[in-house]
C-alpha cells in the first residue's frame, strides 16, 4: 500500500513536469492537470480500501455474467466517440473520459478465479476451462479489431493466457501443457525475429507495415533515426542525458517536441532525464519490487486456487504493464502504447490499478485470519 502511495504521488509530481510542453506559456494547464490527476488519486485510493474490505469472490456467478455483458457492451460503445491517436478506446462523459479496456483486464483476473477455481468435475472444470478463453478471446477481439488499441488487448491476452494455467484441475493439464509450450514457441519466434536474420525477413515483407516498423525500430531504431525508430532514438537519449542525477525536477528538453505522449506512454524517459537513475529509476524500480514481492509471496503461501489466481493474476497485470512499458521506451522490445501504472496519466489506469491492489489486499487478508483461526486452534 505505501509502495502503492508513493507511486502515485511521485507520477502526480512527474506529470505535471512532463505536461508543462501543452501549457503554452500559462501555469493554467498544469494547475489543472494536477488537480485532476489529484482527484483521480483520490477516487483510486477510496477504491483500494473498499475493495481491500469488500470479498468480490464471495459474489455470485451469475452477477459475474452480469458484469460480463455490461463490460462488452462499454468496449463496443467506445466505437461511437471519436478516437485518440487512432484507438476507438474512450467513452466520453462530459470533461472526464473513460477506458472500458483497463477494467476488462482485471474483471478477467476475478472472471478466472470465479469461474474456474472450484473443483466441480472432471467434465464440468473443462467447459468452464473453455467458456472463459472463449469470453476472453472476445475481448481481445474486440478491444485490438475494433478499438484498434493494440497494447491493452496484448495485456488482456496474457494476463488472462497466464492465469488460465493456475488451475490446478486433473482435466485441464493436457491443455495448459499445450499452453507451456504455446509459450515457448512465441518466445523462440520473438528472439527470431529481432535477430538479424529475421530482420532482414521483416524489412523486405514491411511495405509500409506499422506493426513490421515498430518491430524494425526496436530492433534497430538509428537505421530509421528520422522516421519510425525517431521517438525511440529521443528516449534512449532522454536515459543518457539524465545519467546519474539527471538535470533537476522540470528542466527534461526532450519533452518538448521528442514525445507524442510525455506524460502517458513516454513518462519514464522525462523522469530520467529530470531525476536520473538513482532518484528516478531506482525508487520506481524499489516499489515495483515490493508490491511484486508481496503478491508473489502470499500466493505462493496460500492453498485457495481462487487466492492463488486473484494474487498471480494482480501481479501479472503489473508486471505485463511494467515490462511493455520500460521494455519499448528502452528499445528491448516494439512499442506497444502500454501506460507505466500508477505513474502515466489517466483516471482509468489509475483507478483500475489501485482497485487491482485493493482486490489483492483483500485476499491476503482473508488469508491472513483463516491462518490466525488455524493456529489458534492449534493451540
Amino acid at each position: 500500500m505505501f509502495s502503492a502511495i508513493f507511486l502515485v504521488i511521485f507520477g502526480t509530481f512527474m506529470i505535471m513536469s512532463a505536461s508543462m510542453p501543452y501549457a503554452t506559456g500559462s501555469t493554467t494547464i498544469i494547475v489543472s492537470t494536477a488537480i485532476s490527476q489529484a482527484v483521480y488519486a483520490a477516487v483510486a485510493l477510496a477504491a483500494f480500501f473498499f475493495l481491500s474490505n469488500f470479498p468480490l469472490l464471495f459474489l455470485k456467478k451469475r452477477l459475474y455474467w452480469y458484469a460480463y455483458y455490461g463490460l462488452l457492451a462499454m468496449l463496443l460503445a467506445c466505437r461511437v466517440f471519436s478516437p485518440v491517436g487512432g484507438a476507438y478506446a474512450w467513452i466520453r462523459l462530459g470533461p472526464a473520459s473513460l477506458q472500458p479496456s483497463e477494467f476488462a483486464k482485471i474483471f478477467s483476473i476475478l472472471f478466472a478465479a470465479k469461474l474456474m477455481a472450484a473443483d466441480q468435475g472432471d467434465k464440468r472444470n473443462l467447459e468452464n476451462f473453455k467458456t472463459y478463453g472463449i469470453a476472453m478471446l472476445v475481448y481481445v477481439f474486440i478491444i485490438v479489431v475494433i478499438q484498434h488499441d493494440l497494447g491493452s488487448g496484448v495485456v488482456l491476452f496474457i494476463i488472462s493466457y497466464a492465469v488460465a494455467l493456475l488451475p490446478p484441475h486433473k482435466a485441464l493439464r493436457k491443455w495448459q501443457r499445450l499452453m507451456i509450450l504455446g509459450i515457448f514457441a512465441v518466445v523462440a519466434l520473438a528472439l527470431f525475429v529481432l535477430s538479424p536474420i529475421g530482420t532482414d525477413i521483416l524489412r523486405k515483407l514491411s511495405s509500409g507495415n506499422y506493426m513490421i516498423a515498430r518491430f524494425l525500430s526496436s530492433a534497430n531504431p538509428f537505421l530509421t533515426l528520422y522516421d519510425d525508430g525517431y521517438h525511440l532514438v529521443m528516449s534512449l537519449v532522454s536515459f543518457a542525458t539524465g545519467g546519474l542525477f539527471g538535470l533537476g525536477y522540470g528542466n527534461s528538453i526532450h519533452k518538448y517536441m521528442n514525445f507524442p505522449s510525455p506524460t502517458t506512454d513516454f513518462i519514464l524517459p522525462v523522469i530520467v532525464e529530470e531525476l536520473g537513475i538513482v532518484f528516478g529509476l531506482l525508487p520506481i524500480i524499489l516499489c515495483y519490487g515490493f508490491i511484486l514481492f508481496s503478491l508473489r509471496r502470499y500466493s505462493v503461501k496460500s492453498r485457495k486456487t481462487s487466492t492463488r489466481i486473484v494474487l498471480l493474476g494482480v501481479y501479472m497485470y503489473y508486471m505485463v504493464h511494467f515490462f511493455l512499458n520500460v521494455g519499448g521506451v528502452s528499445g528491448l522490445i516494439p512499442l506497444t502504447g502500454v501506460p507505466l501504472l500508477l505513474l502515466s496519466s489517466g483516471g482509468s489506469s489509475l483507478l483500475a490499478a489501485m482497485a487491482s491492489l485493493g482486490i489483492a489486499e483483500s485476499e491476503i487478508i482473508r488469508f491472513r485470519s483463516e491462518n490466525d483461526e488455524d493456529r489458534s486452534g492449534q493451540v
